[in-house]
């Protein structure tokens, strides 16, 4: 024999009245935040696309003439 009897489950007393409920439906922003943070993040894309440039822009100096005017 173990430690302990075997009794069958009874109910604890401040949880008896618990019961289980229905979710709720989801809020808006729940349903709809992946297509709001996808719009956003491809706008943010374009808007950085958009200020890049192909080719880095360098200093190049000043033009001097050396010739006689």
């Amino acid at each position: 024999m173990g430690l302990f009897r075997d009794a069958p489950p009874r109910e604890h007393p401040e949880y008896a009245q618990l019961r289980f409920m229905a979710a709720g439906s989801p809020s808006w922003w729940k349903q709809n935040r992946h297509k709001v943070l996808a719009v956003a993040g491809l706008l943010v894309g374009f808007w950085l696309a958009g200020h890049h440039d192909a080719a880095p822009k360098t200093c190049a100096p000043a033009i001097t003439s050396t010739g006689a005017n």
